[in-house]
């Protein structure tokens, strides 16, 4: 990801981290620095709840590099803060879909912030 594009994207980083996870190779997503400030620092926080799903990490002070599972389903079995954001929650969420054990999340109200709709959505398209 090009760091030049971070400002227009910066809500968007947690669900690209999580978009990333299943990619093929190696993302390096970098210029994000804001992230560090929004509800919560979404870049550690993003780096911990993914690496406790299986995926691996490098962490930056602007960023973070994934390594993509290939389209393999992540191995989950992992207990997830979301540190009140719900664009974490939301995230971590969409990550548990593609994963082979369960993600549980502590705490899924604050997604009622964005996206009061966000469970109800993602059943009615079948999950």
């Amino acid at each position: 990801m090009p760091p030049e594009l971070a400002p227009s994207m910066i809500d968007e980083y947690p669900i690209l981290f999580v978009a990333a996870s299943f990619a093929q190779g190696r993302t390096v997503a970098r210029g994000a620095h804001e992230l560090r400030v929004k509800e919560s620092d979404r870049i550690a926080t993003m780096r911990t709840a993914l690496e406790a799903a299986g995926v691996r990490t490098e962490e930056y002070e602007d960023g973070l590099t994934i390594q993509g599972s290939g389209g393999d389903p992540l191995p989950g079995n992992a207990q997830v803060a979301s540190k009140l954001d719900h664009r974490i929650a939301m995230s971590m969420t969409v990550a548990g879909l593609g994963a082979a054990q369960p993600i549980t999340i502590d705490d899924v109200g604050p997604v009622a912030t964005s996206y009061p709709d966000f469970f109800q959505t993602l059943e009615a398209l079948g999950q």
